[in-house]
């Protein structure tokens, strides 16, 4: 409908007279920018069109020439148009413009009415008030007086004693299970590691002075590695029946046998452990 408008003005301004046309068309088309409405615009363009029916009207007889006789007291003046007021094409054009306002005015308000068929009623707002509280129900509170924990022995699960409940309104039925089974740990193939490969010989760390003497004996030492087979801290003496030289050589034989011990495993992985072993000393006949 806005193009239609466009249109009927810009035709309106060009049926006017060729001085006015111009002027005309830049101001109906600044006062169509202001209407609201696509109704609204189009009957200021059907407006304009009038308007200019009137303007060339008044144009065509102010330019006809004046004929009068100067006998009697003033002038005649006799002005013939011929030209009809409206012509047929320009009823024909509004017409059709008035016929597709109609039925696009029509087609607007009959889906407005279809639409409002949806809601039947005015929106009511109602609030549903929450359900009130039983009261008949009671919720049993139970206290515990007392209770003490009895330290289990290897052959019984642990156990609580404890006083029983002081019920104040109510009763509860707890069902009673039978006592889980202890779960069995899992078995770990476990293979104790000590002196590997390249583990360096007794005889380097026998001291002189024990072989000179004939001293001899067996140390227990204590060592613990990694999963690489390196000491991971200073090697202990567990026990020993020998002379406090055979101690220190044992422990000198432990550290220098770092990275030549063999590893615990556990399932067949290396895992860091600590184990004893024995280092026995003793003179052969040579």
């Amino acid at each position: 409908m806005d193009g239609i408008a466009h249109r009927l003005i810009h035709r309106a301004a060009r049926r006017a007279p060729d001085s006015l046309s111009d002027r005309l068309e830049e101001e109906w088309l600044a006062d169509l920018a202001s209407q609201r409405g696509s109704i609204q615009r189009l009957r200021f363009a059907l407006g304009c069109c009038w308007a200019t029916n009137v303007i060339a009207h008044e144009h065509a007889v102010a330019a006809l020439p004046v004929a009068g006789s100067t006998a009697g007291r003033g002038h005649v003046i006799h002005a013939h148009r011929d030209d009809p007021f409206f012509t047929g094409r320009t009823i024909t054009f509004v017409l059709v413009a008035f016929l597709h306002a109609a039925l696009l005015y029509g087609l607007a308000m009959g889906l407005g009415q279809q639409f409002s068929k949806i809601i039947v009623g005015p929106l009511t707002t109602r609030i549903i008030e929450p359900p009130p509280r039983s009261t008949s129900l009671s919720v049993p509170r139970a206290t515990m007086s007392s209770s003490r924990i009895i330290l289990p022995r290897q052959d019984q699960m642990p156990t609580i004693e404890s006083d029983p409940p002081d019920v104040i309104k109510g009763t509860v039925d707890v069902p009673v299970h039978p006592p889980l089974p202890p779960q069995l740990a899992a078995v770990v193939n476990r293979v104790q590691g000590g002196p590997g490969i390249g583990f360096p010989s007794t005889d380097d760390f026998y001291p002189d002075a024990s072989i000179r003497l004939g001293e001899k004996g067996l140390v227990t030492v204590q060592v613990c590695v990694d999963g690489k087979g390196r000491l991971t801290s200073e090697p202990t003496i567990v026990q020993s029946t020998g002379s406090s030289r055979l101690k220190e050589g044992a422990l000198r034989l432990a550290r220098a046998g770092s990275g030549h011990y063999r590893a615990t495993t556990e399932d067949g992985r290396p895992v860091d452990s600590c184990y004893p072993f024995r280092i026995r000393f003793e003179l052969r006949n040579r």
